[in-house]
């Protein structure tokens, strides 16, 4: 397999100077404003370098949101995945995905008295819903104390007034200032063990074993609690993750395509509730299928190479989720994810980003300079879209000068204005700086300089210039003087 690829083709479409188009965050109907080009082919570098100065790609289309004018402004977000520190809630979805692969419990079930299987009073909660969330639900119920009183038989009135009795305090005169305070149980339990040491100073240095399980499972890594269904003994169901080639397309992703569209299809319009039409095989092509980005392999190197893929997971035989990923230089790129709503329960936008941050860390190994994790775009003026900074440590794109900075000090300048810049006010984008003589021209089936180009077309010199500058400063320097901008 060859390691070299052609430059990248690229067609400019502007827009950012027109009329905006509908938001899906805000819901305004032509406020959202972006530039963008058609991708006709693209290195892995070349896109690589467009998403870190501001770009993304749906489809072969790539766009760039007008942050200093579109109504939510979309920063470029990443996240170090080597360095990467679970919450208590990324815990806890990887632990309710790995009961139900191992024991076949859902969220929200319980083991009766006689061993099966109930579900709570609120149901399965969906989408990564939480405790809170579930209780929330729940009080909208009738209270407990209320379900016994509608009975009409004298026991289950006393059973009620005697529930009453013991929930009501007797009044008295409060707490006796000749006693101690009461204390809190952790104050009682830091107690006892500083007693038991003072009789027995060799406890510190032998903790039992129940206290070195307890540390051993805090010191468990990302990819421990992931792979937990794998060091089981036996299993409810069969769970597996498979990466699969989409351009080209290899012979496993061909053969599993009719399967992944039907997941693609009952997603866009179960979750989406968008209509059938929107939803057939040349959108889903168009979408998620046909890419830009050429193959490509380094020697010694990540064994699957270089460019678009889908991770598709697998459940007992059928595929219930796709992650769309691109695998670049320096990261895994997010695209898209999509699963049938059936497992909705399984929280897979949460446990997909956590196998893809694992993924990152495992091509690592192979390739010391791929270490981050892209998330595509944050918006911090949509709440609803703020979850991807849960992920620490992870920094924003400056709109500017296209520098990355932490986004716990980014937020608090978002809190106060949507647009902002977050770099130095001395600092330049030195990347923006092109001279256009040397931007790289596809004119005629031939590369050539934008100077040899203005030569052979020098009526037309003005007005390509506006377009050249704009798209080589919103390209950069490296990416203007290496792919091929179309011109007739």
């Amino acid at each position: 397999m060859a390691d070299s690829v052609g430059p990248g083709i690229v067609e400019w479409y502007g827009g950012g100077d027109r009329p905006g188009h509908r938001c899906g965050y805000c819901k305004s109907t032509n406020t959202n404003v972006s530039d963008g080009m058609w991708s006709h082919i693209l290195t892995v570098q070349d896109y690589q370098d467009l998403i870190d100065r501001g770009w993304r790609r749906s489809g072969k289309y790539c766009y760039k949101p007008k942050m200093d004018t579109t109504c939510c402004p979309h920063y470029t977000i990443k996240m170090e995945a080597l360095n990467f520190k679970m919450s208590k809630s990324h815990k806890k979805i990887i632990k309710q995905f790995n009961k139900f692969i191992i024991h076949g419990k859902k969220r929200g079930e319980h083991e009766s008295e006689e061993g099966g299987m109930e579900e709570t009073e609120g149901g399965i909660l969906k989408g990564g819903g939480t405790e809170n969330e579930s209780k929330k639900e729940q009080s909208g119920s009738k209270d407990s104390s209320d379900i016994e009183k509608v009975k009409d038989t004298d026991k289950g009135k006393e059973e009620t007034q005697t529930k009453q009795d013991k929930a009501t305090p007797k009044p008295g005169l409060g707490a006796d200032p000749n006693k101690p305070k009461c204390k809190k149980a952790k104050e009682l339990r830091k107690e006892r063990k500083l007693s038991k040491q003072s009789e027995n100073p060799q406890l510190d240095k032998q903790p039992s074993q129940k206290l070195q399980k307890q540390k051993n499972s805090g010191e468990k890594t990302l990819e421990d609690l992931l792979n937990e269904p794998d060091q089981a003994e036996s299993c409810a169901h069969k769970f597996e993750v498979k990466l699969v080639r989409v351009n080209p397309p290899s012979s496993e992703f061909e053969d599993t395509y009719r399967e992944s569209h039907g997941v693609f299809k009952r997603y866009q319009m179960g979750i989406h509730h968008e209509d059938e039409c929107d939803c057939s095989e040349g959108q889903f092509d168009q979408f998620l299928c046909e890419g830009p980005l050429e193959e490509e392999y380094k020697e010694g190197r990540l064994p699957m190479g270089y460019g678009s893929f889908h991770q598709q997971y697998w459940l007992d035989g059928q595929i219930i989720a796709v992650g769309v990923i691109d695998i670049l230089p320096n990261c895994v790129s997010s695209v898209y994810l999509y699963y049938h709503p059936d497992y909705d329960f399984l929280s897979l936008g949460t446990y997909s980003a956590l196998r893809e941050i694992a993924f990152v860390r495992e091509l690592n190994k192979k390739d010391p300079d791929l270490t981050y994790y892209y998330m595509g775009y944050y918006i911090h003026s949509c709440p609803k879209m703020r979850y991807k900074g849960q992920y620490y440590p992870s920094y924003l794109l400056c709109p500017e000068v296209y520098s990355w900075h932490p986004i716990e000090e980014c937020a608090p300048k978002l809190d106060k204005n949507r647009y902002s810049r977050f770099a130095d006010p001395d600092k330049e984008d030195e990347e923006g700086k092109v001279d256009l003589d040397k931007v790289m021209i596809l004119h005629r089936r031939m590369a050539m300089t934008y100077e040899q180009y203005k030569l052979l077309n020098p009526k037309k010199q003005t007005s390509h210039d506006k377009v050249v500058r704009k798209y080589s400063s919103f390209v950069g320097r490296s990416c203007a003087t290496r792919m091929l901008l179309y011109r007739d």
